[in-house]
């Protein structure tokens, strides 16, 4: 209920605000606060929602006094899933001084890209989705997100614990510096639950799928864990279902959208997705407030808002805790001090830490694709 009340005064200064962005709820002229993001807006498998969710709750903050009469000014750049952009992109808002962090970014790339420059710059990032390996061991990123590599493991667990299957498959794209930790993802899960090695198979993004159909169903899978972004999910499905109709097929949370559920449309039937949040497609009291603010903006509800709305709301959290001056150094210091902070669409507090100690996300929820509509497979979290 607190969390709602807390919502309700944003939610109506959002539909106030609508059209003018960068509304404070009185004129002044105190200089704002920069947050940047870097996000892969344009390319292939790129998108916006992370950050217009993100931008929509500092929309909302502005809308109501801002921070200390200051408002929020949103800076994204695009990295064109280039890393030669994400070079680029990061370097603008690293040496801007007005930037004291950045919040709500999705991209593939980037954190492989520029984590050291963050450190070296004392500037921390707080993802809405992050993907690559390094989104996730860096002293100066904390996602919100579990990302692919817990989801892997929660969706093996997923699979062998509650499916009840012992043989499982893992299909695996090999997308740019993500391989690896895929692979260890697989392995570590295996020593740590004792469970049979899955076997693991990886291919190419645009080679012909029939191959790896048969060679995978000559596994004889039980289940199937599929770790590819969307799109190739969807193709995974569509090639593999004629060869093993019955065999459930367990995605990661990429493929947890409306946009999936047409595309599958029969196919999808008895297919599995984990979600890294509180299900979107729900009617839980943790997520009202969000999908209200989400409808005000008309932006698409879906893992990637939640993440981004999640990471502006953390870093909002720690600004309004603050005292004195807000620059680049104290709002670095807050992070790292800040204490475990609990919301209601995440299933275990989060935390930012010195030295890299963040406590970040490690939970999903299994959804299941019936006619067409997701649903809670499972009524409890799976943490990895």
């Amino acid at each position: 209920m607190n969390h709602l009340a807390r919502l309700l005064p944003l939610v109506t200064a959002l539909a106030a605000s609508t059209g003018t962005p960068h509304l404070l709820a009185q004129e002044n002229s105190k200089p704002p606060i920069v947050v940047g993001a870097v996000s892969s807006l344009t390319g292939q498998g790129a998108s916006d929602a992370s950050v217009q969710a993100a931008r929509m709750y500092f929309d909302a903050i502005n809308a109501t006094g801002g921070i200390q009469g200051r408002r929020i000014e949103y800076r994204v750049i695009d990295d064109q899933m280039l890393p030669q952009q994400a070079h680029l992109a990061a370097t603008q808002l690293i040496q801007d001084p007005r930037t004291v962090a950045l919040a709500g970014g999705s991209s593939a790339l980037e954190c492989g890209v520029n984590h050291a420059r963050y450190a070296q710059a004392g500037l921390y990032s707080l993802p809405g989705a992050g993907g690559d390996p390094a989104c996730f061991a860096s002293t100066h990123i904390a996602p919100v997100n579990a990302g692919p590599y817990v989801a892997t493991a929660t969706a093996l667990s997923f699979a062998h614990h509650l499916l009840r299957h012992e043989r499982l498959c893992v299909v695996s794209p090999a997308l740019p510096g993500m391989s690896e930790a895929f692979e260890k993802a697989v392995r570590d899960w295996t020593q740590r639950t004792k469970a049979p090695a899955p076997s693991l198979d990886m291919y190419q993004l645009g080679e012909p799928l029939s191959p790896l159909v048969q060679r995978v169903a000559a596994r004889q899978c039980q289940a199937v864990v599929y770790t590819g972004p969307g799109r190739p999910a969807i193709e995974w499905v569509l090639a593999s279902r004629p060869a093993m109709p019955k065999v459930p097929i367990v995605m990661l949370t990429p493929v947890y959208t409306t946009q999936a559920a047409q595309a599958l449309a029969a196919a999808g039937d008895g297919l599995y997705a984990m979600a890294e949040f509180d299900p979107w497609s729900s009617g839980s009291l943790q997520i009202m407030g969000w999908r209200r603010l989400l409808i005000a903006r008309q932006i698409d509800p879906s893992s990637l808002s939640q993440g981004g709305y999640l990471a502006a709301q953390a870093l909002v959290h720690t600004l309004q805790g603050m005292r004195g001056p807000i620059t680049r150094a104290s709002v670095s210091q807050a992070l790292e001090t800040m204490p475990p902070w609990r919301s209601g669409m995440m299933d275990q507090p989060f935390k930012v830490g010195a030295n890299g100690q963040h406590q970040l996300n490690r939970s999903a929820l299994p959804m299941k694709l019936e006619a067409g509509k997701w649903r809670i497979a499972h009524a409890r979290w799976i943490s990895d």
